[in-house]
C-alpha cells in the first residue's frame, strides 16, 4: 500500500487550469507529466483519425507530435496539454521570455474524421495571455512546417504571424507585443476561455488513453 500511494502522489502534479468551452487545458509541472506524455506518439496513430491523407502527411505528423513530446522535456520550456471529453487532443510547448520560442504546437482528432473545434486556437489563446503576462516582452518567433498535412503559414497568419525566411520544409514567423494584444481581443470573441483554481491532477487517471 505505501508503493501504491508514493506513486499517486508522484503522478498528482499536473495543473488543471481554465476550461474553453469542452476542452480542458492542464499545465504540466513535473517529470511525472512528462513521463505520462511521453507515450502519446505511441497511443496516438493519426493515420488511425484522419482519413485521406498521404503516407508523408501522416509520417509528418507523427513526427510534430514526437518532436512536441520530447521539447516539453527541456526544463526551461512551459508546456500544456489540451483535452476534449478528457481525451489528450493537443500539446504546446514555448520558452517563455521577452523574446518567446514557439518550439512545437501539435492537435490531432479524439473522433475519426473531425478536427477537434478550436483545439489550435486555444493553444495559441494561452501561448499569448503567458507572453502578455512578461514585463518588456517584444515577439513571438516559430518555425511553421510546410511539408505537414495543412497549411500551417496560413494559419499563423491569421493568428497575427509574418513570415521571414523560407526554407525547404519551414518558413520562421514571428508577430510582435502590440499584435498579440490584438489577436488575443479578437480571439477572446470566439474562445471560451474560464479560468479555475488550480487543481493538481494525475494525468494517467484523468485522462482517457
Amino acid at each position: 500500500m505505501e508503493i501504491n500511494n508514493h506513486n499517486n502522489q508522484i503522478n498528482f502534479k499536473a495543473l488543471h487550469i481554465a476550461n474553453c468551452g469542452d476542452l480542458k487545458l492542464y499545465k504540466l509541472t513535473d517529470k511525472a507529466d512528462f513521463k505520462y506524455i511521453q507515450t502519446l506518439p505511441q497511443k496516438i496513430h493519426t493515420e488511425d483519425l484522419m482519413p485521406n491523407l498521404t503516407k508523408d502527411e501522416y509520417s509528418r505528423w507523427n513526427e510534430m507530435l514526437e518532436y512536441a513530446v520530447d521539447n516539453a522535456t527541456n526544463g526551461l520550456n512551459t508546456t500544456y496539454i489540451e483535452t476534449k471529453d478528457n481525451k489528450p487532443c493537443g500539446i504546446i510547448t514555448f520558452f517563455k521570455d521577452k523574446i518567446t520560442e514557439l518550439d512545437c504546437i501539435c492537435t490531432w482528432p479524439v473522433e475519426y474524421g473531425k478536427k477537434v473545434k478550436l483545439a489550435g486556437q486555444t493553444l495559441f489563446y494561452q501561448l499569448f495571455s503567458d507572453f502578455e503576462k512578461i514585463k518588456g516582452g517584444k515577439k513571438i518567433k516559430l518555425e511553421a512546417i510546410t511539408n505537414g498535412p495543412y497549411d500551417t503559414v496560413r494559419k499563423y497568419e491569421k493568428l497575427g504571424f509574418k513570415q521571414f525566411d523560407t526554407y525547404p520544409t519551414k518558413v520562421t514567423m514571428e508577430t510582435t507585443a502590440a499584435k498579440i494584444k490584438n489577436t488575443l481581443k479578437e480571439m477572446s470573441e470566439r474562445i471560451e476561455y474560464e479560468k479555475v483554481e488550480p487543481e493538481k491532477v494525475n494525468l494517467s487517471k484523468e485522462l482517457d488513453i
